[in-house]
């Protein structure tokens, strides 16, 4: 990562440079205007910062298993800076999304909010963390870090999968991977770690202690003991030659011991110096066996680096057995050398708000223990005095009042004297360094791909971005990006200043930015940054799929929609458009080996309230040929009057041989109509809420009865049936028709048989044997509609349903049920059809009121609708749904007319206005205010 890193500095600072002379600005204009869609050819990871009246201090809290305490307030913690105490302004949780189940099972993520997926955003802060994987390779034996690197790669499938995760194995040469999403890379890069320590072997064995002790304190007390056990026996020249073996001995593992400790310090702090320059909070996990300091002094340069670059750092220490056949023989001082070894990393791990978990074996239990301490932080804002700011180190104390609690904190702190104020391009590179988003300027990015036209197979990234909030007025930017792939390598990027305004001029939306990159096909991220006039930074990271579209056998680009009224001129590419009721316009190419592919291929644009909901509204699209012979663009227009406002998606349903071969989204916002045209129509969802069929409806013994004795009033022979088939028994029932000779009934008390069983399909067989071509046996013909409805088939169900019901008067359920299954297949003008004359003839019948009213707003007929309404609430006077409906059919008739309200109608509106208590009460209230009524 260090390589890719310094490559991004350069990379970046070297554009800043150029955008600052003008020319990269050239670059990203002439990329913004050939990022337009072409006309058809024919015609809160939120930034915490150290402001000028708090410090903020990050704070793990756990209690004796391990577990993040959730539940901490301000007043329980006690910070003390430099011994004294300080007021704790606010202490806030930051948690992410874990669980406990030692990597066996995840739990699904949750569904993102609609749209979402559809464009990446900064506003919410993230799910992810940065967390680094670093391999003290200097102080591990060769093959000794696997078993903690298996448990490692275990621990992968615990994270979060918007984690962000790096490895690393230091001092170089080591391994390096970026922070990455792809866990399968950071595997394979775990497999190349061994261990590099090399112990020192000389003449004599004499332990890490004994050294320290001879060669830098002159302990002569322990000279005397080595010498008593390696020069045992010896005399005159051969002891004196002995005994400086041992000083020369001793001095060649003091030097090798801080050779090897000023590497493995040199290495780690340049690594928490790297992760300084990345804005964040972040989590480094310590692979090592031991590390010899003389005091914690000799930690403070890699302590203030993790300071400073906010980062946690967690060692899981591994053990080292008595006896290594690799390390020579066991060492006299074995247990103290140990313990010099694991203090330095206990050290480092207490200075640096980390924990230190000893691993014996796999370290699966030590992962798991620490997947839960990291899922969880707190933010202490504290009161900064004006001392605090001089640039030296502050110590600084954490408690908390209740108990069973234990605290991870720094022990010190450092503000920079100067405020900490950056450049706009230094702001920029650091935005960009994060893996993930930054929240300081509000960010929405999407993306595009094409096929570039000029770059035989290469394609094009174009970048749509909302930068701010709605509203957000024009303003001078920094702006720039990194593309990187799979590899962790900057393809491409670009960076300008520039000034951003909203498309169209509106003002409900944010501000607009759009730039494009040609890139080989493959996988990558890209990385957006904004820096604003005020030095504000935000950055947004989204992954990106350039698939390859050159030489395909059949492909094609992605959906692009706007505003009607901008087509003209090209179709711009944007996050959400904003379109007004005179429609959508879309666009998309398609790609092909040979112009005989798309004889069989056909598109439809459609838009719909979701990208998994029926369509609302469909147009099929002509092909017409696209800038080279095997492409073919797709372009059309949809009209939205008949919509209310809201938030919808375009979809282009691409068909190949009759099949779906691909469904294309994107989002756009339809703004409200203009008072002259009328407002949205919004009608309660409890009360349009179509009812699904329930089998058991039609199974009512009255209902049943009434139609065998129909029966029995036309076939006297069928007593013997009758009477077994009023007792529930269906299936004697057809037997005894079948002895009378009228198979007609038999086959219908068989298929009533078979409903009841629930075997519906063969139901169906029967019934409509019994039924008749012309369905003129109704009650075989009612139950082919049960079966019908209960096997979700609901146009065949109206259908039958529809022929049979005659010119006779029927039961009331037979006009709900059809009603019902007409309404669920959307055909709103056949409900108003069945249902009309039934009410007529039973206006009282609640069933068939409510459903003819509710068809009657559908449709926008509300001078129909209100009628119903009214009579509705005469005897249902509380049913706020239908009161809120009653309101909004006379709303939209007064808009309509413009016809002053009577007396009467003033009176009754007042009236629904007082009795409704509902959710919809605010829009209720201006109804009733643009008619003139107040309550």
């Amino acid at each position: 990562m260090k390589p890719a890193l310094f490559a991004l500095a350069c990379v970046l600072t070297a554009a800043a440079a150029t955008a600052q002379q003008g020319s990269t600005a050239q670059q990203g204009t002439a990329a913004r205007q050939g990022s337009a869609a072409p006309q058809a050819q024919d015609p809160q990871q939120p930034t915490f910062r150290t402001g000028v009246d708090v410090i903020t201090v990050d704070v793990g809290a756990v209690d004796g298993r391990g577990q993040p305490v959730n539940d901490l307030h301000g007043p329980e913690f006690t910070v003390k800076i430099d011994g004294q105490v300080r007021r704790v302004v606010s202490a806030d949780l930051v948690k992410y999304d874990y669980t406990p189940d030692a990597g066996i099972t995840r739990r699904p993520a949750p569904k993102q909010q609609e749209f979402e997926t559809l464009f990446t955003t900064n506003i919410t802060q993230p799910e992810g963390r940065m967390i680094m994987i670093a391999v003290d390779q200097m102080n591990i034996r060769p093959g000794a870090a696997r078993p903690i690197l298996d448990s490692a790669k275990r621990f992968l499938d615990r994270l979060n999968p918007a984690d962000r995760v790096a490895f690393v194995s230091y001092p170089e040469p080591g391994v390096v991977v970026d922070f990455t999403g792809d866990r399968q890379r950071l595997r394979l890069a775990m497999e190349k770690v061994i261990g590099t320590q090399s112990r020192f072997v000389g003449r004599r064995n004499i332990g890490l202690v004994e050294a320290i002790d001879i060669a830098q304190k002159g302990d002569d007390r322990r000279m005397q003991e080595v010498t008593n056990r390696e020069c045992r026996g010896l005399l005159d020249m051969a002891l004196e030659q002995c005994m400086r073996d041992i000083v020369d001995e001793s001095n060649s593992i003091l030097w090798t011991t801080r050779r090897d400790t000023e590497a493995s310090l040199r290495g780690l702090r340049e690594w928490l110096q790297h992760l300084g320059e990345t804005e964040g909070q972040k989590t480094l996990i310590l692979l090592s066996e031991g590390l010899v300091t003389d005091s914690p002094s000799d930690l403070e340069d890699v302590v203030r680096a993790a300071m400073r670059g906010r980062v946690a750092v967690n060692v899981l220490l591994m053990d080292v057995p008595r006896s290594d056949a690799t390390q020579g023989p066991l060492p006299p001082t074995f247990t103290e050398d140990r313990e010099l070894e694991i203090r330095g990393l206990n050290d480092l791990a207490s200075l640096s708000r980390g924990s230190i978990f000893q691993v014996v074996g796999t370290a699966d239990r030590a992962f798991e223990r620490l997947a839960s301490e990291i899922s969880a932080y707190y933010l202490l804002s504290v009161e900064q005095a004006p001392a605090d700011r001089d640039g030296r180190n502050h110590r600084i104390d954490v408690s908390v009042s209740r108990r069973g609690v234990t605290l991870r904190s720094r022990q010190a702190f450092v503000l920079d004297p100067t405020g900490g104020r950056k450049t706009p391009d230094e702001s920029l590179v650091e935005s960009l360094r994060s893996p993930l988003g930054v929240a300081g300027v509000p960010l929405r990015l999407t993306t595009f791909i094409y096929q570039d036209p000029k770059a035989s197979g290469k394609v094009r990234i174009v970048m749509a971005a909302d930068v701010g909030q709605a509203g957000t007025a024009s303003g001078q930017y920094t702006m720039g990006f990194i593309v990187v792939d799979d590899q962790g390598k900057v393809v491409a990027s670009r960076s300008e200043k520039s000034k951003l305004e909203p498309l169209e001029a509106r003002t409900n939306t944010s501000l607009s930015y759009l730039d494009s990159v040609t890139v080989d096909p493959g996988v990558y991220e890209v990385r957006l940054a904004a820096v604003d006039a005020d030095g504000r930074h935000g950055s947004v990271v989204r992954d990106v799929n350039a698939w390859k579209m050159a030489g395909e056998e059949f492909t094609f680009a992605d959906l692009v929609v706007n505003h009607a009224a901008t087509a003209s001129t090209g179709l711009r590419p944007d996050v959400e458009p904003h379109v007004d009721a005179d429609g959508v316009a879309a666009y998309m190419e398609l790609y092909a080996a040979s112009e005989e592919t798309f004889k069989d291929v056909k598109v439809e644009f459609e838009i719909a309230e979701d990208d998994a909901a029926p369509a609302l509204l469909t147009m099929p699209v002509e092909l017409k040929p696209g800038a080279q012979p095997t492409w073919r663009n797709a372009q059309g227009f949809i009209g939205a009057e008949p919509l209310p406002s809201g938030r919808y998606v375009t979809r282009a349903k691409i068909m190949r041989g009759g099949k779906v071969a691909a469904v294309l989204v994107r989002p756009f916002i339809l703004e409200p109509a203009p008072a002259s045209k009328g407002g949205p129509i919004v009608i309660p969802a409890a009360f349009a809420r179509v009812a699904t069929f329930d089998r058991s409806a039609v199974l009512q013994p009255a209902l049943v009865n009434g139609m065998l004795d129909s029966i029995a009033a036309t076939s006297p022979s069928l007593k013997s049936a009758m009477t077994e088939a009023r007792a529930g028994r269906y299936g004697p029932a057809a037997l005894e028709a079948l002895s009378a000779g009228d198979q007609q009934t038999a086959a219908f008390l068989k298929g009533l048989d078979l409903y009841t069983k629930g075997q519906l399909p063969q139901a169906a067989i029967q019934l409509n044997i019994a039924a008749g071509p012309r369905r003129e046996f109704y009650p075989a013909a009612f139950f082919l509609g049960a079966s019908f409805a209960g096997l979700s088939r609901d146009q065949d169900a109206a259908g039958v349903w529809q022929m049979a019901l005659g010119a006779e008067q029927r039961p009331p359920i037979a006009y709900t049920l059809l009603a019902d299954a007409r309404m669920r297949g959307g055909q709103i003008d056949a409900v108003i059809t069945v249902l009309k004359p039934a009410y007529a003839q039973r206006p009282a019948d609640d069933e068939v009121g409510k459903r003819l009213a509710i068809a009657y707003l559908v449709t926008a007929a509300f001078s129909e609708a209100l009628p119903i309404l009214d009579s509705y609430l005469t005897r249902h006077p509380a049913d706020g749904d239908a009161l809120f409906a009653a309101v909004l059919a006379q709303y939209q008739i007064a808009t309509a007319t413009g016809a002053e309200l009577s007396a009467a109608d003033r009176a009754k509106l007042l009236k629904y206005g007082r009795a409704y208590k509902g959710p919809q009460e605010p829009l209720l209230a201006k109804y009733l205010s643009s008619m003139g009524v107040n309550r």
